[in-house]
């Protein structure tokens, strides 16, 4: 253990630093939840999904917690031009959802963790109400175009979770991981392209890189403690020792929507974990 040193009159003061184990200091947490959206259209209209099935937990030294929360159904539709119709909007559809956040701490040892997924699930950006598609005729050849939504997303077995892990005196460990059995992007916004994915995604994974629309899966964020020279002074403090994981992150910037343009971001499938 570090010790600090004051001059206090004819006496010499001595305290502990920051260096106790990290259970006493901070309390260890984790989180998830299947969506959520934050999106600005045109640059002024402002809409928020919510993050749907959230859960969390944290724990101090000799405790521990496990909620989990699921949910058969999610479908939400989002209109992101609320005064207009038919208007862009974000529609969500998962099925048999589940997320969960779970942790323990002890004397020498803290650990916890955070997991999202869904067996199946929907996402697109599309006009809303759809355009209706005329009745063709029984004698007619032609075949009549559908209207195509900017973005669209499907998954499977989609799973994405967080780890945190520390035993004392040793350094942290965290982790994440996102497993799919498919995922499928396409939409006007791709082009003609469809992409698809499928097994165990490695982390930071871009599938989509373009000036409007960036797709990240396994998207991973792990702050780092600043590093400091020898022989300088070192701050008495660290960031959070975090681990964020989406499965899916877009993120969009200005992108072409039914006539609008749309810019913000929606993440599929969070999962965090840490002190």
């Amino acid at each position: 253990m570090k010790l600090l040193s004051f001059a206090s009159g004819t006496g010499l003061l001595l305290a502990a630093s920051v260096m106790a184990p990290a259970s006493t200091a901070w309390a260890a947490q984790s989180s998830a939840y299947a969506i959520s959206a934050d999106l600005t259209t045109d640059g002024g209209s402002h809409v928020l999904l919510a993050p749907q099935l959230p859960t969390s937990g944290s724990t101090t030294l000799g405790q521990s917690y496990d909620n989990p929360k699921s949910a058969s159904l999610i479908s939400k539709t989002v209109r992101l031009l609320p005064a207009v119709l038919p208007s862009p909007a974000l529609t969500v559809l998962e099925q048999t959802v589940a997320t969960d956040a779970s942790g323990a701490s002890g004397v020498d040892a803290v650990n916890t963790k955070g997991t999202s997924g869904a067996a199946t699930g929907v996402v697109a950006l599309m006009l809303y109400p759809p355009i209706p598609v005329p009745i063709q005729p029984v004698a007619s050849d032609a075949v009549l175009p559908r209207p195509q939504p900017a973005l669209l997303v499907q998954f499977s077995k989609l799973k994405a979770s967080a780890s945190y892990n520390q035993v004392f005196p040793g350094p942290s460990q965290r982790s994440g991981s996102t497993h799919a059995g498919s995922i499928t992007l396409s939409g006007g916004l791709l082009g003609l392209k469809s992409l698809t994915f499928s097994g165990d995604i490695a982390p930071n994974t871009v599938a989509v890189n373009t000036p409007h629309l960036k797709i990240t899966l396994n998207a991973q964020t792990i702050p780092k403690n600043p590093v400091c020279d020898p022989g300088t002074v070192c701050p008495l403090y660290r960031v959070l020792e975090t681990v964020d994981t989406k499965a899916i992150l877009i993120e969009l910037t200005n992108a072409p929507v039914w006539g609008h343009q749309v810019s913000g971001d929606i993440a599929i499938a969070d999962a965090q974990a840490g002190q």
